[in-house]
């Protein structure tokens, strides 16, 4: 390595938020003949300022995913790692690896800064098999260089919480993420009433395992949002019941992005929902596998106030055309730019009602994977006059060929490289 590349490298590892030494360690790559790599660099740097609905994450999605995760730059990794973490949790941002996954807290915490020395990392994932000792890392002194914590396992009271919402070094950290039995209901409570909690601007907390019941109220205990734009709660077992409270709470009032992904509310719960006001400020919203049904679906395309959610995820709910066909008639869903609608039962029906549809004329990425379109349904998308923007459109099946060839070249003949079959 030249004196120039290690100088950059050193210089984007010191300086972590800026991208100015990123685009001069591409430009210096590039000359050296390292054009894949370097060109990874500005793609990810460009796609770090949008938000996945724009068209550039969109376009990236379907000519060439593996950019959007990294895995194509895994022999970048720098091996070995430090002691007491690995890659096998390694996410790239902005062209470098931001994120590892760290085996033994307590190993890692003995020499953790040489892993800031090794590349830009600004996020640990805490592996399932190590209990964290809360203490030791709120005494961290590095712990300021991170933006993002995940636990897998420590089920963690609110004295321990408190340790960590109090520490000095803990600042920078505006991501947190909580899964399985990382957290005690009471531990979130003390979390939604610390100052931490306030200038969070993501929270996740899957499949956590106290009731769904004792996670509201947990998280009733915060005040407002403060600044919370991202909240994902997958596979909480949160139904019908738990929906109005989930809902009005004040923690959820100011969000931009809510995943509630993989809970049961089924058509009451999303009417709740939709009459709890949220919908207004959010710009993306998954509800995949919620099983809305027909009820749930016509409550959300009834709700209003949809005009500025730009993403869509419907998918694995069972849906029929009788649904797709509400979806595809509300005019609220003008500036949706992502709709996901894989893994239902679509049918022909369904996508001659999407193909007919002026209030979807400004999608720029359709999933209809696994929804039993045939080929009157790709038809009627090959021919429809409102489609125009299209910059992904995936029709694929397990089997690989769902269409004869007249309605799959009509397809390619529409759509170019845009679509998957």
């Amino acid at each position: 390595m030249t004196s120039s590349h290690d100088a950059l490298y050193r210089a984007i590892c010191a300086h972590p938020d800026e991208d100015t030494p990123r685009l001069a360690f591409a430009d210096l790559i590039d000359e050296n003949g390292e054009n894949r790599r370097a060109a990874f660099i500005r793609t990810q740097i460009a796609l770090a300022r949008l938000p996945a609905y724009d068209p550039g994450w969109v376009s990236v999605r379907q000519h060439d995913p593996a950019v959007a995760t990294g895995w194509c730059m895994t022999e970048q990794l720098p091996k070995p790692p430090s002691p007491g973490c690995e890659w096998n949790r390694f996410e790239f941002r902005r062209g470098f690896p931001w994120k590892i996954g760290v085996r033994s807290l307590a190993a890692f915490l003995e020499s953790g800064d040489a892993v800031f020395d090794m590349a830009p990392i600004q996020a640990i994932d805490l592996d399932p098999r190590d209990r964290p000792d809360l203490a030791s890392l709120s005494e961290w002194p590095h712990l300021t260089r991170l933006h993002r914590l995940t636990f897998s396992t420590g089920w963690f009271g609110p004295t321990d919480v408190a340790r960590l919402a109090e520490s000095p070094h803990i600042s920078n950290v505006t991501e947190l993420g909580f899964e399985f039995e990382s957290i005690s209901s009471e531990g979130l409570g003390a979390l939604a009433a610390s100052p931490l909690f306030g200038r969070l601007k993501a929270l996740e907390l899957s499949a956590n395992n106290f009731p769904p019941a004792l996670l509201i109220d947990a998280l009733g205990a915060a005040p407002s949002a403060g600044e919370l734009s991202r909240l994902s709660l997958p596979n909480n077992r949160v139904d019908r019941n738990d929906a109005e409270a989930l809902f009005r709470l004040p923690a959820l009032q100011d969000l931009q992005h809510l995943d509630v992904s993989d809970n049961p509310l089924a058509g009451e719960g999303i009417r709740e929902l939709a009459e709890s006001g949220i919908v207004r400020g959010l710009r993306t919203l998954n509800l995949s596998r919620t099983r809305p049904g027909v009820p749930g679906v016509k409550a959300l395309t009834e709700a209003g106030g949809l005009a500025g959610l730009r993403l869509l995820d419907l998918s694995h709910n069972a849906l029929g055309p009788t649904a797709v066909k509400a979806v595809a008639a509300c005019s609220g869903f003008r500036g949706l730019r992502v709709l996901n609608l894989s893994n239902n039962h679509v049918h022909d029906s369904g996508g001659v009602s999407l193909a007919g549809s002026s209030a979807l004329a400004g999608l720029l990425e359709l999933d209809l994977c696994e929804t039993g379109i045939g080929d009157t349904g790709a038809l009627a998308l090959a021919e429809s006059p409102h489609l125009n923007h299209l910059i992904r459109l995936d029709l694929r099946t397990r089997s690989g060929r769902a269409f004869g060839d007249a309605a799959r070249a009509a397809l390619i003949e529409r759509f170019g490289d845009r679509v998957c079959l």
